[in-house]
């Protein structure tokens, strides 16, 4: 419950959260649909021009992010952060308390940067001042000119060291950060004005369109609206993004609480039948209805206290399996809002589970107690204990389905191999290395290839766009791998089903293979039967001739697929290495195909080998197989918890059903040995009591696959491939939870029906 509270608190630690909006693009992905795709990035101009030109919005700022990063201090050693650059309006929208430096000052100098208050204490402290320099940008000096206090983890854009936006054509060789279109790669935030709401600054908004984008003539050319910005409260931008997930984590929780609160319920108020003795005696020395109500609350409390010690131990013991599978620490989730809103739970259960049982312990007649008082109905144990089944039926079919989607995950073919493929970045080697570098991977025994590229299938493409044939248009968006050689598809599986594939004899640098649903594309708009041999031009490219054509893979992960055509470039070795050596910071990956039957210890191999090359020795070499696993570390977690959730749901539903049954042979034992007297036999006996339950449990199995069905079928709207969601399945979990409910009670049954008659009666 904590986890689902906690994805709501993403950003709520800002001082006027509630004012504070991220600017999304809005644009067609394809021209040819109607459809407009959402984007959480934008222009380097669009923030500064909206806080000059559109009133309304008290400040705003933007971000672009480098990414995480090992960096040297002048003493060489070495740390990891998350870098991003940041213009010097950063805290008049995203506040951070500064423990040293003028933000406004540093982030309007070149090269000058500020880091997090967990950075500095990992460096020593006194950081002022120290020179640092990024692995990934060799010999660009950032001078430390202050310090603010960390982020905290529940927020959507982290950053451990921020570098003046000033310093952006020293990172990159364009400087976009004054575009009004494309090099749509930047973070905008914006504070309104109290009373202000977003869907009024749309006028002034398209009003600033008009006057820097030309953005009339550009929708005349493309024939319609292409391009809007919207804006999105801060802290709904997580949460809209998993909202089916923390629906589905809610659900399981209320579960497990509900089927709790139904079987102490259950079982307290079957235990205080056998204290009516006590009951009546309390009344008798003058006790009042609510002394007992105050009698039961304080057992309640009691029992709590020893529940939340038990359950803080039970937390702290399983703490690093649960961080591992959150991704986050636990004790990021112990914000105000989320104990407060926890608290307030526990207050509510303990209230519930003590009121009932206490009312009725209170109303227990002091003449029907020292009576054997017995309960003479248990149709709302019944009640109870159906809803138990719902429970348990729903928290079970989800399990599977959940385990089986997950399974399909990794088992569908996505399109390229990953098995015994490995690779590391460049980062850091020199670029007259590079050769010597590939000639020494070659040599070692298990490898078979060897190849470049700039982008893994696992990673998010850029985007670019493919222009008409006059260039007047743009047709539509395409997934950008950029440049690979002529290994990099034979190591990946890739194959070239129309056309050919980069070779050194026939390609020539920035020739082009497009996908299959590209080529389609291409075919219907441009009306080209044959597209192999045609030239097209790409933005960033410019004109590409295109070889070949390639399947369709899956890019990212099949829960949340990139859907565009993708393409691939040629660049022969040579061309890779002028770059690198033209640029140092021009980082590619080089790619290792190792023999899949002699995998053992070849990591490391391949990692040596790569740190001789290094100048820190601290290269990072990592495998295909395992990043395509880690993209589906959530939906990991998510069957994790489900097993989880699963285990106590059932135990519960386990001890509730004996509780049940014993209560129930107890109160029925003089029927239990009458009918033994009669002649029936054991088998007899138990199918009666069995088939009694069984009225009650069907119908709550059968509601619980209902719900089962209507979540599974809502979650896997995620996944680009489902698993089927057949009626046999259901049928399984169905039979199992039927046999199970049987043999629990059966056994509890035979226990009590195996008794002497004579001992039952005796009292008659």
């Amino acid at each position: 419950m904590a986890e689902v509270l906690y994805y709501f608190s993403f950003d709520s630690f800002y001082p006027d959260a509630n004012s504070i909006y991220v600017v999304h693009e809005n644009f067609k992905a394809d021209k040819s649909s109607d459809k407009m795709t959402s984007y959480p990035r934008v222009s380097g101009a669009i923030a500064p021009g909206l806080k000059s030109e559109v009133p309304g919005i008290e400040a705003a700022t933007r971000l672009n992010n480098i990414g995480p990063s090992v960096f040297y201090t002048e003493d060489k050693n070495s740390y990891e952060a998350l870098f991003s650059l940041a213009d010097e309006c950063l805290f008049d929208v995203l506040p951070r308390p500064i423990i040293s430096g003028n933000p406004k000052e540093i982030l309007k100098s070149p090269m000058l940067c500020m880091v997090s208050s967990t950075i500095a204490e990992a460096i020593g402290g006194n950081v002022i001042g120290k020179v640092i320099e990024l692995k990934e940008y060799p010999e660009k000096k950032l001078t430390i000119s202050g310090i603010f206090k960390a982020l905290p983890e529940n927020t959507n854009y982290k950053y451990d060291v921020i570098i003046s936006m000033t310093s952006t054509p020293r990172f990159f060789s364009w400087d976009g950060s004054q575009n009004w279109l494309g090099n749509d790669r930047y973070y905008a935030a914006v504070k309104l004005a109290p009373g202000v709401s977003p869907k009024s600054l749309a006028p002034a908004v398209r009003a600033m369109q008009v006057k820097n984008q030309d953005i009339e003539n550009l929708e005349k050319q493309q024939g319609g609206e292409i391009l809007k910005y919207s804006f999105k409260p801060i802290q709904k931008l997580y949460s809209d993004g998993i909202k089916d997930m923390a629906l589905i984590l809610a659900t399981i929780a209320f579960a497990v609480l509900f089927v709790s609160l139904l079987n102490y319920t259950l079982l307290t108020l079957s235990a205080l039948i056998k204290r009516a003795k006590s009951s009546a005696i309390h009344k008798t020395c003058g006790a009042q209805s609510h002394n007992l109500l105050q009698l039961i609350f304080s057992e309640t409390v009691l029992l709590f206290v020893i529940s939340f010690v038990g359950a803080i131990i039970t937390i702290w013991l399983l703490k690093p399996i649960a961080e591992a599978q959150l991704g986050h620490k636990l004790s990021s989730t112990l914000t105000a809002s989320v104990v407060g809103t926890l608290m307030v739970l526990v207050v509510v259960l303990i209230f519930a589970t003590s009121y009932f049982p206490g009312r009725f312990f209170a109303r227990i007649p002091v003449a029907t107690a020292f009576n054997n008082y017995r309960q003479k109905k248990n149709k709302w144990k019944l009640a109870l204990l159906s809803v138990q089944f719902v429970g348990a039926t729903f928290i079970l079919t989800m399990l599977i389905v959940v385990s089986m989607q997950y399974n399909k995950a990794l088992t569908t073919d996505h399109g390229y191999q990953t098995q015994g493929v490995y690779y590391g970045s460049t980062s850091g080697i020199e670029g007259n290395r590079v050769s010597i570098l590939l000639d020494e991977l070659k040599s070692m025994p298990r490898v078979e290839n060897v190849g470049l590229g700039y982008c893994m299938p696992t990673e998010w493409a850029s985007g670019n766009n493919v222009k008409s044939p006059d260039g007047e248009k743009d047709l539509f968006n395409i997934a950008d791998l950029y440049w690979i050689d002529e290994n990099y598809l034979s190591i990946l599986g890739i194959p070239v089903s129309e056309g050919e594939t980069f070779s050194r004899k026939n390609s020539v640098d920035n020739d082009l293979l497009i996908s299959e649903k590209g080529a389609a594309k291409l075919r219907l708009i441009n009306g080209w039967n044959q597209v192999v041999g045609q030239q097209i031009d790409i933005s960033q490219h410019g004109m590409s001739t295109i070889r070949g054509i390639f399947p369709d893979f899956i890019i990212k992960s099949i829960t949340n697929p990139d859907l565009r055509p993708a393409i691939f470039h040629y660049h022969s070795k040579e061309k890779f290495e002028q770059l690198k050596a033209e640029n140092p910071s021009n980082s590619f990956y080089v790619l290792v195909k190792v023999d899949e039957k002699y995998q053992q210890g070849m990591l490391k191999k391949i990692t040596d080998t790569f740190n001789q090359f290094s100048p820190h020795k601290d290269a990072i070499v990592k495998s295909l197989e395992q990043e395509q696993k880690l993209n589906y570390q959530s939906e990991n977690g998510f069957r994790k918890t489900m097993m989880a959730g699963n285990v106590v749901i059932l135990l519960i539903t386990v001890i509730g059903l004996l509780g049940y049954t014993t209560n129930e042979a107890t109160r029925r034992r003089k029927e239990l040995a009458i009918r033994r007297i009669n002649g029936a036999t054991l088998g007899n006996i138990i199918w009666a009591f069995v088939l009694d339950l069984a009225y009650i449990a069907l119908p709550a199995i059968l509601i619980g696959l209902v719900f089962a069905w209507i979540t599974a079928t809502k979650w896997m709207q995620n996944f680009e491939s489902k698993i089927t969601l057949h009626w046999a399945l259901f049928a399984l979990c169905c039979l199992f939870i039927l046999v199970s409910i049987a043999i629990i009670a059966a056994v509890n049954y035979a226990r009590t029906a195996r008794h002497n008659p004579v001992e039952s009666l005796r009292y008659e």
